[in-house]
């Protein structure tokens, strides 16, 4: 049974080693804004995505016990697709928000589309996936008991979460949403992100850390 557990361990976990050694690699390589290919599918996403989300999900997978490797698998995918979900939808309404203040212009095809491999763009789907995976989490919560209940730890999660709504509103009034749609419709060559919006990145995966209650790394018993 223990060599069963290491076998899944080892396919849970590869896919995320190779995307975060892949990033890494893209970092030193391209720089700070580049984009790294999810080997073996066929798009990439910008690096400073894929570093917090395999970091935040290698660490919840590994540091969750009692081990069990599906159920440390779903924890660690539905909190780091959840973060996906906020911060396209943060991300979302502040995009609405910068084109329905711009006077309206033909432009020529957009310079950088976004990858659409379902019929909806990104903000309508992280409303469908906030929609699922809070029920999801809470559901499984309810079997395995993993949110924490501590009134400090819920307090550092709002203090990350604000801190995530913090960065991405000085984001907002420093043009950061303006420069990224004219760029995104080839009006710019200029790539807009920037060091507030890599931290965006970190905050909004790892605000969730602390609502998992670190009692049970302790525990042996049922889980």
């Amino acid at each position: 049974m223990k060599n069963l557990d290491k076998m899944i361990d080892v396919i849970l976990l590869l896919p995320a080693i190779v995307w975060f050694i892949n990033g890494i690699f893209s970092l030193l390589t391209n720089g700070l804004y580049s984009y790294t290919r999810l080997i073996p599918l066929p798009f990439k996403i910008h690096t400073f995505t894929l570093i917090p989300i395999t970091t935040f999900y290698l660490t919840t997978y590994l540091v969750i016990k009692p081990h069990k490797p599906v159920k440390n698998f779903l924890i660690a995918f539905l909190f780091a697709f959840l973060s996906m979900a906020v911060y396209e939808f943060v991300y979302g309404i502040f995009m609405i928000k910068t084109q329905t203040s711009i006077p309206y212009s033909e432009s020529p095809p957009p310079l950088h589309p976004p990858h659409r491999m379902l019929p909806f763009g990104p903000f309508e789907g992280s409303i469908i996936a906030l929609l699922i995976e809070i029920p999801l989490l809470l559901f499984l919560n309810r079997r395995f008991h993993f949110l924490t209940k501590s009134r400090n730890r819920i307090l550092l999660f709002l203090t990350g979460f604000l801190s995530f709504i913090a960065a991405m509103t000085i984001l907002d009034y420093t043009g950061f949403f303006a420069q990224v749609d004219l760029w995104l419709k080839g009006q710019t060559t200029k790539d807009p992100h920037n060091p507030l919006w890599i931290l965006s990145k970190f905050l909004s995966v790892w605000m969730f850390f602390p609502l998992l209650d670190f009692r049970l790394f302790q525990k042996s018993g049922k889980a």
